[in-house]
C-alpha cells in the first residue's frame, strides 16, 4: 500500500476537521432559506403591445361593444379591446384574452376598469369625462398592465373610443 507524504496527511486532517465544526441549520433556518429561494422573481419584462387589426377582429370573432384604447403617439391602431365579456391585447403576434373583473368599476358600453389573465392584469382609468363620438363615446385615460407579481410592464395614456366593433 502506498504511503502519503506527511504534508498530504496534514492537509487531509485539516480538511476533515473543518467539516466537523460546521453546525447543521435549524428547521427554521432551512424553511427561511426555501422561502427566500421561492421569493426570487424574474426581472420585469416590459410588454410591447401590437395594434389589434381588423383581420384579428374578424378571424377571432371579437365583434361586440366596448372600448378600444389607442395610446398617445401610437397612430390609429387600438392595442386593447375592453368588452363586457373579455379584454384583448396583442403581444408577439398572439392575441391574449383576459377576463373582466365584474366587481370593478363599470366603464362605458359594458367595459370594465379591470381585467385579469394568466400572466397579466390590466387597469383602465379615465382622466376626462366621456363625450359623444358618433354613435359612441370617447374619453382620455390610462392603461396600466401588470405582470403576475403585480409589477407594471406597460403604461400609457391615450384615447378610449367606445362603440360597437
Amino acid at each position: 500500500m502506498p504511503t502519503l507524504p506527511r504534508s498530504a496527511l496534514i492537509t487531509l486532517g485539516v480538511l476533515a476537521l473543518t467539516g466537523c465544526g460546521e453546525k447543521e441549520p435549524s428547521d427554521a433556518e432551512a424553511i427561511a432559506a426555501v422561502n427566500a429561494a421561492q421569493d426570487i422573481k424574474a426581472p420585469v419584462e416590459p410588454l410591447a403591445l401590437q395594434p389589434i387589426l381588423s383581420p384579428d377582429i374578424t378571424k377571432n370573432k371579437l365583434h361586440g361593444t366596448g372600448c378600444a384604447f389607442v395610446p398617445e403617439g401610437g397612430g390609429i391602431g387600438a392595442v386593447l379591446l375592453a368588452q363586457d365579456k373579455r379584454g384583448v391585447i396583442k403581444v408577439g403576434n398572439a392575441l391574449v384574452i383576459l377576463a373582466p373583473d365584474t366587481g370593478s368599476a363599470q366603464m362605458p358600453l359594458g367595459s370594465w376598469s379591470h381585467y385579469t389573465g394568466k400572466e397579466n392584469a390590466l387597469t383602465l382609468t379615465a382622466s376626462s369625462p366621456a363625450t359623444p363620438l358618433g354613435t359612441g363615446q370617447q374619453f382620455k385615460g390610462k392603461l396600466v398592465i401588470t405582470d403576475e407579481h403585480e409589477r407594471p410592464v406597460y403604461s400609457a395614456s391615450g384615447d378610449f373610443q367606445c362603440r360597437a366593433i
